[in-house]
């Protein structure tokens, strides 16, 4: 409170003011108005509460210094330092998803705000500010963040009715933005946001910022720039979109290794529809067990916000390398809608030896190329593949699989002995296979071979036909235990058999 001896108080219905402080006060009246002014003023009073337009503000106190020069047309206000404006609680509310703050002190010091009263129209229009702004919530709270203290630094300038603040936003976690607010004429609030991500230490305080970071990913390396913008208008329809262009990144996301991600991802909001762009998106590995290479991605994606995994996909580009040879999706668009749809995965020059080399068991060996088409399916119960195939390139080549595997895969049926024997060194010219994959991780693979055994039946053509059947989750499990992906993981994996009981700690 001011010194109680240069304090004029006055209780004006339940609002109480004072005004105190060395005054210096001029007062030259004339017929054609009047002016003042006060230097070197306190000022402390209660704020009106205030709801209205997605706006609540309660609690507010002003305790502020100010110099004001007044005339019959406007008023100058400049705030001394130490001006505050602390307010117990504001939320804005959009889209049904409010924005809460607690505890926010509001220091006025060093700007100046002006009251345009002799103008018409409405007091936010009469009303500028400009000047440094320093805000500091001990609490923020909204969806999509994880709830703490947040401080910002920067410059208002602007009527209410469209004032723009720019400045600096730092989390308590360390997360820190640059950030652009402006309010519309019309009610509505534009908000842009930019940040550098640099390495594991930036990722990890982005993760205790954002409330929606999956636990399963981490980030070891690389760097990102982030740009984000959000507008509501007086409707409180919300838009969206934002930019993240990635360099070099490396990290694990669930049991997939990654390394040298990089490329930009483009996502807006706009009438419940969701766009998303990728351009020049590169990835050095990906690897879950079996690595895919040298990833090279270029599409477009629009989906309604409620059915994300049905919208349509337009490729421009698609490649990878695997196993010596190459994936590709033409470029093409495809409807996804319903489930139905199917994304053509051609397969060309993959080297069955480097196949043979990678399945997890001993003795597998052979030689030759294979090409092929793999439609995927993706929906929400995951990936599907439904009548793919996969051939053998002229002249063919050889397998060689040892018996015990075999009478594993076939079910130990002695029926299929010459099956067995025969591939223990088969020379094919003829290799096809129907490939089918469900939900729950099955492969199934009807096979049909042409070729001959030379020490089987004194090297008679023999025709086979065999359906072989593999768990792909247990099949890339194994692999990742046996650390062909990298420590992490092969730890991560561990951790999650033993927190679901199917293996023990070493």
């Amino acid at each position: 409170m001011p010194d109680k001896g240069s304090v004029q108080s006055r209780r004006i219905g339940r609002r109480l003011f004072w005004i105190g402080g060395p005054a210096l006060l001029a007062w030259p009246l004339a017929v054609a108005g009047w002016s003042f002014a006060i230097e070197q003023g306190s000022l402390g009073m209660a704020l009106p509460d205030v709801r209205s337009g997605g706006w609540e503000v309660t609690g507010s106190q002003a305790d502020i210094r100010p110099s004001v020069t007044a005339d019959s047309e406007s008023a100058i206000i400049e705030f001394a330092p130490s001006s505050l404006i602390v307010t117990e609680y504001l939320a804005y509310t959009a889209a049904g998803q409010p924005l809460k703050f607690n505890t926010l002190r509001t220091d006025l010091s060093n700007s100046t705000v002006t009251l345009d009263y002799g103008a018409s129209g409405f007091w936010a229009d009469r009303i500028a500010i400009d000047g440094d702004i320093a805000v500091s919530a001990t609490r923020v709270e909204h969806p999509i963040l994880v709830p703490q203290a947040w401080n910002f630094e920067g410059r208002a300038e602007g009527r209410l009715a469209e004032l723009r603040v720019q400045g600096r936003l730092v989390s308590d976690s360390g997360f820190s933005a640059d950030l652009d607010v402006q309010l519309e004429p019309d009610g509505g609030v534009s908000v842009a946001i930019e940040s550098v991500i640099d390495g594991k230490q930036g990722v990890r305080a982005l993760a205790d910022t954002l409330s929606g970071w999956p636990d399963l990913l981490t980030v070891d390396s690389g760097n990102a720039r982030l740009w984000m913008a959000v507008s509501t208008g007086r409707g409180g329809e919300l838009e969206a979109s934002g930019i993240a262009d990635l360099q070099d990144v490396r990290g694990v996301y669930n049991r997939t290794a990654v390394t040298g991600l990089s490329g930009r991802v483009r996502v807006s909001l706009e009438n419940s529809q969701v766009a998303a762009s990728f351009r020049d998106l590169a990835v050095g590995e990906i690897n879950a067990g079996i690595p895919v290479s040298s990833v090279r991605f270029s599409a477009d994606y629009n989906a309604p916000m409620t059915e994300l995994l049905a919208g349509t996909l337009e490729v421009q580009q698609a490649r990878a390398r695997f196993l010596e040879g190459t994936l590709r999706v033409p470029p093409a668009v495809y409807e996804l809608a319903g489930g139905s749809g199917r994304i053509p995965v051609e397969v060309e020059d993959i080297s069955l030896s480097r196949l043979m080399a990678v399945y997890p068991a001993e003795g597998l060996s052979g030689s030759g190329q294979l090409r092929g088409r793999i439609p995927l399916g993706i929906s929400g119960d995951g990936v599907q593949v439904s009548a793919g195939t996969v051939s053998a390139i002229d002249p063919g080549g050889r397998l060689q699989l040892p018996a015990d595997k075999l009478q594993a895969m076939l079910g130990g049926n002695q029926a299929m002995d010459v099956v067995v024997q025969a591939l223990q060194n088969f020379h094919y010219s003829v290799l096809n296979s129907t490939i089918d994959y469900d939900e729950q991780g099955k492969l199934t693979l009807g096979l049909r071979l042409e070729g001959k055994n030379p020490e089987l039946r004194g090297g008679q053509p023999v025709v086979l036909n065999v359906n072989l059947e593999e768990d792909i989750p247990a099949l890339l499990t194994s692999l990742q235990l046996s650390g062909r992906v990298n420590e992490a993981v092969t730890r991560r994996v561990r951790e999650l058999l033993q927190e679901s009981g199917e293996e023990t700690a070493p």
